[in-house]
């Protein structure tokens, strides 16, 4: 499981200007150490690569739901 943004930001703010240390950081914040670690060495926050959301896989068969939806809607 990835490490959101938030909890990065927690895990440096406890280690690095609280003194907290790493084990503590861990049981407190249900992560593992090496998660720990990771989230303290780790030079810039993660970014989200992604340029565009890809296609669900229910994109071949949206105009279909939508089309059933509105036949749905004017029963009603």
């Amino acid at each position: 499981m990835a490490i959101r943004m938030e909890f990065i930001a927690d895990i440096r703010r406890r280690h690095l200007v609280d003194g907290e240390s790493i084990r503590a950081i861990a049981r407190e914040l249900q992560r593992s150490r090496p998660a720990v670690r990771k989230a303290l060495t780790a030079l810039t926050d993660p970014v989200d690569q992604r340029q565009h959301q890809p296609v669900p896989k229910l994109g071949e068969y949206q105009a279909q739901l939508e089309q059933w939806l509105e036949i749905e809607s004017c029963l009603t």
